[in-house]
């Protein structure tokens, strides 16, 4: 199963996961799990929350 269609299947824009991968790519590599189309969007709540907090 592809990429795309797995993002298909969760209700994920492809276009928005793929680019989310390219910016995130150090992170990714790092933790892929956390990466998945099913919860990457999270990853990047927290990532934004850590970042609010740390201004």
């Amino acid at each position: 199963m592809s990429l795309i269609y797995t993002c298909h299947l969760n209700e994920v824009n492809a276009f928005d996961y793929l680019t989310q991968l390219q910016k995130h790519s150090s992170d990714v590599f790092k933790n892929p799990s956390q990466w998945m189309p099913w919860n990457y969007k999270e990853n990047l709540k927290l990532e934004q929350s850590v970042k609010g907090v740390n201004c």
